[in-house]
Formats: C-alpha cells, sequence, structure tokens
C-alpha cells in the first residue's frame, strides 16, 4: 500500500484528485496538509486530526509516507516539490510545476541526483480520446488541427505581470503537451493573434521534427470549454474528436452498406460505465505515477517529459513579446 500524502485540499484535491485516488488499487491517502482552516476542516471529514498539517514540512516529517501529490496555489510548487526531492520522496505536481523553464530544469537535475520519481498533472495525455487517438491512427500523423477554447483566465495570475503568461501556464500547457505527446518534438514554432486587456486570441502554428504540422487556435473567449481536433493520418484516415468526449472516423476508399464510398463514418464514444476519472485521464496519469514509485524508475510523466512543452511556451511568448502581442498588466 503506498501512503499518500496531499498538500492543498482545495477543490482540484477534494472533487477530483482525491477521489480519483481513493479509486486506486494500493493508494492510501495517509495525510492532508493546507494552510486554511477550513480546507483542514473539510480534511476532517476524510481523516482523523492527527493526520491533518498545516505546514507540510511537518507533514513530511512526521509521517512515513511513500509519494507527495501537491495541488495547492502554483505559487508554492516549486518550494514544495524541491523539498520533498531532497528527502527523496517521490512528488507528484499539479501543473505548472515550476514558474519557468530554468526552474523546471533545476528541479530535473535535482530529481536526477537525488534519484527521485517525479510526475506533473497532464491528464490529457491519458484521456480515454487521446488513447483512442493514438490506437486509430493508421501510419503517422500529417496533420492536426486543435481547437482549445475556454473563458479563464481573464487577468494574471501567480505573480504574472502579463495576461498571455497566465493563460500560457493554466490552458496552453494543456494543449500543447496534447500535441508533443501526439507528434513529438517540435522544429519551428509560429505565433499569430492578439493579447489586449483581458482577451487572448491565438492561432499558434507547430511543426514537428516528424514531419507532421499542428494548428493550436485558442481563447479565454468562450462561455465553456471546447477541446475539439481533427486529426489528417498519413495513411489516409480523418479522425475527430469533440471536448474529450468522442471520436468519429472516416477514410479514403473505404466502402460502407450499399457500396457508398462517401457521406459515411464510424463514431466511438465512452461507455456508460466508464468513470468520469478514467474518462478524463486522471486515473491514467495518477496510476502511471504511483507504478514509477513502486518500480523505483522514472515516470512517463516527469518533470523531464515536460521539458519540450515548457521550451515551446517559451518561444510562443518571445514571439508574442516580439510582434507586441502583449499588454502588461499588473497581477492583482
Amino acid at each position: 500500500m503506498i501512503k499518500l500524502g496531499f498538500v492543498g485540499y482545495g477543490a482540484q484535491a477534494q472533487e477530483i484528485l482525491v477521489p480519483c485516488c481513493q479509486t486506486l488499487l494500493g493508494a492510501e491517502i495517509h495525510a492532508i496538509c493546507d494552510y486554511d482552516a477550513d480546507r483542514q476542516g473539510d480534511a476532517g471529514r476524510l481523516l482523523p486530526p492527527h493526520r491533518i498539517f498545516g505546514d507540510y514540512r511537518h507533514m513530511i516529517e512526521t509521517c512515513e509516507l511513500d509519494a507527495l501529490i501537491v495541488a495547492c496555489y502554483p505559487n508554492e510548487h516549486y518550494q514544495i516539490a524541491n523539498h520533498a526531492i531532497e528527502r527523496r520522496l517521490p512528488v507528484f505536481v499539479e501543473k505548472p510545476p515550476a514558474p519557468s523553464s530554468l526552474h523546471l530544469r533545476s528541479l530535473i537535475e535535482h530529481a536526477e541526483r537525488r534519484s527521485c520519481t517525479t510526475g506533473v498533472g497532464m491528464n490529457f495525455r491519458y484521456a480515454s480520446v487521446t488513447q483512442r487517438l493514438k490506437s486509430l491512427a493508421s501510419g503517422p500523423l500529417h496533420s492536426i488541427t486543435l481547437r482549445h477554447f475556454c473563458n479563464k483566465p481573464t487577468v494574471p495570475l501567480w505573480n504574472q505581470n502579463e495576461l498571455l503568461g497566465s493563460f500560457l501556464y493554466a490552458q496552453s500547457i494543456h494543449s500543447i503537451d496534447f500535441l508533443i505527446d501526439l507528434c513529438g518534438p517540435v522544429a519551428d514554432v509560429s505565433v499569430f493573434g492578439d493579447c489586449d486587456g483581458s482577451i487572448v486570441v491565438m492561432t499558434v502554428i507547430l511543426r514537428f521534427s516528424s514531419g507532421a504540422t499542428a494548428s493550436l487556435v485558442t481563447s479565454n473567449t468562450s462561455p465553456h470549454f471546447v477541446f475539439d481536433f481533427d486529426a489528417i493520418c498519413t495513411g489516409g484516415r480523418h479522425i475527430t474528436g469533440k471536448t474529450l468526449w468522442e471520436i468519429g472516423v472516416t477514410e479514403v476508399g473505404k466502402t460502407y452498406a450499399g457500396e457508398e464510398t462517401k457521406r459515411w463514418s464510424e463514431h466511438w464514444a465512452h461507455s456508460p460505465l466508464e468513470s468520469g476519472f478514467t474518462r478524463t485521464g486522471y486515473a491514467g496519469q495518477l496510476t502511471e505515477f504511483l507504478d514509477a514509485v513502486r518500480e523505483k524508475r522514472e515516470s512517463a510523466i516527469s518533470f523531464r517529459s515536460v521539458l519540450e512543452t515548457y521550451r515551446c511556451l517559451d518561444e510562443i511568448e518571445a514571439q508574442a513579446k516580439s510582434q507586441d502581442l502583449i499588454v502588461v498588466q499588473k497581477a492583482s
């Protein structure tokens, strides 16, 4: 049984991470830390008082933990991860794990020196639709168009002075990581769009070392979440996905009912019995991390695994600045 300590008991932990871990065999919620007295009270409905803490250092020193799950305010992720790594305590951190590429490299080097297993909350890699897309791709992907729309952030977050930086690390980190996970390292990035006041509207063109291309259209102006894609495979297969929920497949030259070759497609959707944690990838990412902890190896979602994602976010931000797309705002 892996004894887990949680740092941060806000909505992400209470509604997703803790319930998800409770569904995983061999995982135990052993201790919870949060600075806020009300959230400590919330944790008291799950654990006895002696396993609820206001200081993560005290929790780590007091409890014999096998791994740490960090889902608190992102400004603290880097410091907490470093503290765990120094003690060779495997640590999983919600995104973003570090405030910059420089900080991320420091965490990677520290973890490798201490032979410590790490993980980052990149659940879209393990979403059912993503896994299905990988299995359906007949040959390498030729191109993919991704539409990622949301309604936040609209003001700078996490001590950022610019809205775009907050948007990149709160939202685009998922879409860019999703594309890199599918297509591999990025050879070239081009950015078009606008970031003015509270609005972000961008198109990002990625050319991958594999020869594939991707177009990401993204904005914070949608009243609801959209994560839809069209993928063209080199084998003539066209795969569409809608909001991590269903997939449609059409193929050049395939014969359907009545010998028709057009106006047909095949569709896949989730089983109604499938848990939401499996569908959205949370169960997959946490299972991979816990398996890596048991096997004392680097996880597929390690800090190093998001280095290419951070590099692309840096390039997007640099191009936006060079094109004067950014209006500077002071974080509130």
